[in-house]
């Protein structure tokens, strides 16, 4: 799986059109918050500032008033009427209370503006406490928002004219108890790092241009920021936002254990309630049990199997074992079960990068094979003939056995732990579930960076299911991916802050597929990092597998491109092919009662496959409609082109939450 980096600017005047929420995933119906008015100057306004962008980031039934105007300061905004338009949409108390009231003001007040300009030490801040208590006593919210940053520079330098009104408004809200979204050092901070030239790409076009006023770009990507910080203080809205797609309780049913995983039931085995039988064979590091490796245990356990027809069950006793591990098609189902205290006092481990050469792969670790079956051999083989071994290659547990069912261990690809190689860090998987139908984990440790956990189905639109139960998994991108269905229950995901973005999950769930990956009950964490605390980090990107070259946007630098749908992906330099199978792979994830940490990026924790402008970018896709119109606007028929009808396509969505919690 390949990593680009993101793009610099958000691409939110697209992506408030891609997230658009069908239907199906509209939020269960609340009396908070049902509405937001924002009141403010030119930077929030119509045409000249960013709010009309803000609002669209919303769900439709999310009412977004944008009653700011231009030139108005906390003085003439009352003055003029302006006040009593949103006054009277307090009339109705019950409404009220459902209605959060944004108010920014301080370009106007600044000193010079006629019959404008107020004083910043004790006009100024008494205007903006009146507007909070007569929100208050309406029965709505008030938050305060300190002001937009001018785009102003001498020489490479940003020249800050608004901080003292910003700091004035800060005082307001820490004396009137009220929320604060501190948007001015946002914007500073941003337009400071951009440098003249960039922050120049935020401002309207000539003949209108200047470096107060936002146009369509700078309205896209301050909404954006204006959006992160204020749901990090009314997180409710979180839930709101089209990006953040939330299921119905009835919808959510759909999402049942029983509904993802069909007849089967992990839930009933025994070996869920940690009731195993007598051991076939124990693994001791010391000489104690019948071998002192856990694939020679494999090995005499696929033997018994072909003879007794019985699922095989193996012991293993506290200690570091070398991997890699291999787990063939078999006879009969094995299972594997750790004895100590917890997870991490049996340990299978190796370092074995993507990019390790195929015949290093055997000098390695080929003479622990020799004496193994044909099966676990051939496997062992498939390597040996690979210039690199591949991400599948790079596996330390690698499973192709039905059934098999691992307990109470940890599994470590110890490749770049340490995070030393950084963004240059390549793929290194710790567990590999390979077309592995009903594959059983109770009490799991899997530890890795990039892609430490692969679960794969059989063959593109064909189910395998794997079960996760109180288990973690940590990594820093893409660190569970794969096409296969699974269910992930009262499990903990940790992101380490590695790099300075991350991808927890990127799934490729064939389209046809009802459920991709399940999370009920799950905790997403972080190790703390700087980088982890920066809350820019996300939940998934849908992984684009297999693709040369996109169909979705032209890519101006590099003239003549063009990208059409053929039998294979491939790309020649300027012109490529994009096969169905790579545009099949949609990628589904529902995330159901679970907590997710302040590391995630609450206003889009879904993100794109890559950056735009690159040839492997993908828009995010919330639900099968989107995925089809974005196959439109390609010049792809879903219908046509790719034989489907509409009713091959679950109504399912493909990304959404229900009745989360966030830190």
């Amino acid at each position: 799986m390949g990593l680009l980096g993101g793009a610099l600017l958000p691409r939110l005047f697209l992506s408030a059109a891609v997230a658009a929420t069908p239907a199906a995933l509209a939020d269960a119906p609340s009396p908070e918050p049902r509405r937001v008015i924002l009141v403010g100057d030119s930077t929030m306004a119509v045409r000249t500032g960013y709010g009309p962008a803000f609002c669209a980031l919303f769900v439709p039934d999310l009412d977004c008033v944008n009653l700011a105007r231009g030139g108005r300061s906390t003085k003439s905004f009352r003055e003029d009427g302006s006040w009593d338009r949103v006054a009277a949409l307090f009339a109705d108390r019950q409404t009220a209370r459902s209605t959060i009231v944004l108010v920014q003001f301080g370009h106007n007040d600044q000193p010079g503006k006629p019959g404008r300009s107020t004083n910043l030490e004790d006009e100024f801040p008494v205007n903006l406490a009146r507007y909070v208590d007569e929100i208050r006593a309406a029965g709505a919210r008030p938050v305060l928002v300190t002001p937009l940053a001018r785009r102003k520079f001498r020489g490479r330098e940003h020249d800050d004219d608004l901080g003292p009104w910003a700091q004035a408004a800060a005082r307001v809200a820490k004396a009137k108890e009220v929320p604060l979204v501190d948007l001015h050092a946002a914007s500073v901070r941003e337009v400071a790092r951009m440098g003249p030239e960039e922050a120049d790409t935020l401002a309207m076009p000539p003949p209108d241009f200047d470096r107060t006023h936002v146009g369509a770009k700078g309205g896209a990507f301050f909404a954006s920021l204006m959006a992160r910080d204020l749901v990090d203080v009314i997180p409710e809205l979180a839930r709101r936002l089209a990006s953040r797609p939330q299921l119905h309780d009835r919808s959510a049913a759909g999402f049942s254990l029983r509904e993802v995983l069909g007849e089967w039931d992990p839930t009933v085995d025994p070996f869920a309630k940690g009731v195993l039988p007598p051991p076939d064979f124990v693994v001791s590091p010391d000489g104690r049990g019948d071998f002192e490796s856990i694939q020679a245990a494999v090995d005499a356990a696929l033997a018994k199997a072909e003879s007794d027809r019985r699922r095989m069950h193996i012991r293993v006793l506290p200690g570091t074992y070398e991997g890699p591990v291999y787990v063939p098609e078999s006879a009969a189902p094995l299972t594997i079960a750790g004895e100590g205290r917890d997870a991490g006092e049996v340990r299978i481990v190796a370092n074995i990068p993507a990019a390790m050469a195929g015949a290093r792969h055997g000098e390695a670790f080929g003479g622990r094979f020799a004496k193994a079956g044909s099966r676990v051999a051939a496997m062992a083989a498939s390597l040996r003939t690979r210039d690199r071994v591949g991400t599948s290659g790079s596996a330390v547990v690698w499973v192709r056995g039905q059934g098999f069912q691992a307990r109470n261990l940890t599994i470590e690809n110890s490749y770049n732990r340490g995070g030393s190689d950084g963004e240059q860090a390549m793929q290194a998987v710790a567990l590999f579930v390979d077309g592995a139908d009903r594959a059983h984990f109770e009490g799991v440790r899997l530890l890795g960076l990039q892609d430490t956990l692969y679960l794969r189905a059989p063959s593109p639109g064909k189910a395998s299911f794997a079960y996760f139960n109180e288990s973690f998994i940590e990594g820093d991108v893409d660190f569970i991916f794969g096409d296969a269905t699974a269910f992930f229950r009262r499990s903990e995901v940790r992101t380490r802050g590695t790099r300075d973005f991350s991808y927890a999950l990127a799934p490729s769930t064939h389209v046809k597929a009802r459920h991709g990956f399940v999370f009920d009950e799950c905790r997403f964490t972080h190790d703390g990092s700087d980088r982890a605390k920066s809350g820019r980090h996300h939940l998934a990107r849908q992984w684009f597998r297999g693709q040369r070259c996109t169909p979705y946007e032209p890519l101006p630098s590099i003239p003549g491109y063009v990208c059409r749908l053929g039998e294979r992906d491939a790309f020649d330099g300027t012109t490529g092919t994009i096969s169905r199978e790579s545009l099949e792979a949609v990628g589904k994830v529902a995330i159901l009662r679970s907590r997710i940490g302040a590391h995630i990026d609450r206003l889009r924790p879904w993100a794109d496959w890559n950056a735009p402008g690159t040839r492997q970018w993908r828009p995010v896709q919330y639900h099968a409609g989107r995925w089809r119109t974005n196959l439109e606007v390609a010049g792809i028929d879903a219908v046509k082109d790719l034989g489907f009808a509409p009713k091959d396509i679950p109504e399912t969505p493909f990304l959404a939450e229900y009745r989360n919690e966030t830190d």
